[in-house]
């Protein structure tokens, strides 16, 4: 698969390295560093990362190359030491807000930027730290001590990286150049929803807690045991006492009927709101194929109409196919009917019944009935039978 190849990279004297993307920063690839993050740091940027030909507000700009091994483009990766001395915001913010305000000031801190996938080839620009736009933008003291401040994967835009290969390959540099101790503020979004308390009552842990990340400071005065606590109560809801709640509102048949809805696609039973959105979240990452597949299956279906010999020669694989029918008792247990399970089940086989027979007496292969054939053979099955 061809690389594409940056502007950068053609007006260098020599060809740079490259690196995987999945791979870069794993222990000892490309390098083994056991120092300081100070010397760390020094060194990842005199063996694995390449001088540019310009500065940014004076300071000294470094690259890396990072080639996706599947898809075969070229990720830059760009290093920015900001000197202390020369710096506009010698105090760093983030410390301050984080607790961190008692440390001493660090002589030189090192921003390490992903831009937008329409700016890779573009040199970076005066005010790229104050940008919310890149795909990456991490900073770390030379105590070790750092702030992940923005990340963006295909939901905020890229066409190319999502969330998790940014985070794996941020979390892989920390941990290789043995950074010390990272901090994130969490206001990533779901839609509407807070994807820290999503994922909190889903999984027990925010998404970043995926990479150790966990409860620093809360805002105005929560602690880290009141909100255990709260996502822990929240996720222990039962469904069934949820929708009584609501039973009085306008929302009871909507949540009523969300919540019949995914019960009946799941396997197993969904009891708690936890059970709930894990499934949800579990189910919206097969969505995506299970389209992909139906989109591609009609085209088939269309094209064999034609082909008279095919399709009579597909209908005979299909009559001999064994025909897989799906147990109703779970989707009977959740229906409010005055009519007990056990009736609505033996109903619901006397329908089966009535389509085999159909199907089998059928010699054009159409084992459709009405719904008034329908309503007359349960009313004569379900006449004399309880």
């Amino acid at each position: 698969m061809s690389i594409r190849v940056f502007e950068s990279c053609k007006k260098r004297r020599r060809t740079p390295k490259l690196y995987g993307l999945h791979t870069f920063a794993n222990p000892g690839c490309p390098i083994s560093p056991s120092g300081p993050f100070r010397d760390n740091v020094r060194g990842f940027l005199r063996e694995c990362a390449e001088p540019e030909g310009y500065n940014v507000e004076g300071m000294p700009v470094w690259c890396t190359f990072l080639v996706q091994e599947n898809r075969g483009f070229l990720v830059p990766l760009y290093t920015i030491e900001e000197s202390v001395k020369h710096s506009l915001s010698p105090f760093c913010d983030h410390c301050r807000s984080n607790g961190w305000s008692h440390h001493f000031v660090s002589k030189r801190k090192y921003h390490l930027i992903i831009p937008v996938d329409d700016e890779w080839n573009k040199p970076l620009d005066d005010g790229v730290f104050d940008l919310q736009t890149h795909l990456l933008h991490g900073l770390i003291h030379c105590n070790g001590f750092g702030h992940l401040l923005c990340i963006n994967g295909i939901e905020a835009g890229s066409k190319y990286l999502c969330g998790r290969e940014i985070m794996d390959l941020w979390d892989r540099i920390c941990t290789n150049l043995r950074a010390r101790k990272i901090t994130v503020v969490d206001v990533s979004k779901k839609r509407l929803m807070d994807l820290r308390l999503l994922h909190g009552v889903a999984y027990g842990h925010p998404w970043f807690g995926r990479w150790g990340y966990r409860f620093c400071h809360g805002s105005f005065g929560v602690t880290e045991h009141r909100y255990e606590r709260a996502v822990e109560i929240l996720s222990s809801m039962e469904l069934d006492k949820t929708i009584q709640d609501f039973n009085t509102t306008n929302r009871y048949r909507d949540l009523k009927h969300i919540i019949r809805y995914y019960r009946d696609l799941s396997e197993t039973q969904l009891i708690t709101i936890r059970d709930l959105l894990r499934f949800m979240l579990t189910l919206k990452s097969r969505v995506p194929f299970q389209r992909n597949s139906a989109v591609t299956a009609a085209p088939l279906m269309s094209s064999s109409k034609p082909l008279t010999r095919t399709s009579h020669q597909n209908k005979l694989v299909v009559k001999e196919r064994p025909v897989k029918y799906r147990k109703f008792s779970t989707v009977a247990a959740n229906l409010d009917s005055r009519w007990p399970v056990r009736r609505l089940e033996y109903a619901a086989n006397v329908v089966v019944d009535a389509l085999k027979e159909k199907r089998a007496t059928n010699k054009s292969g159409n084992a459709g009935m009405t719904s008034k054939k329908h309503a007359m053979q349960l009313a004569c099955t379900l006449g004399t039978r309880v």
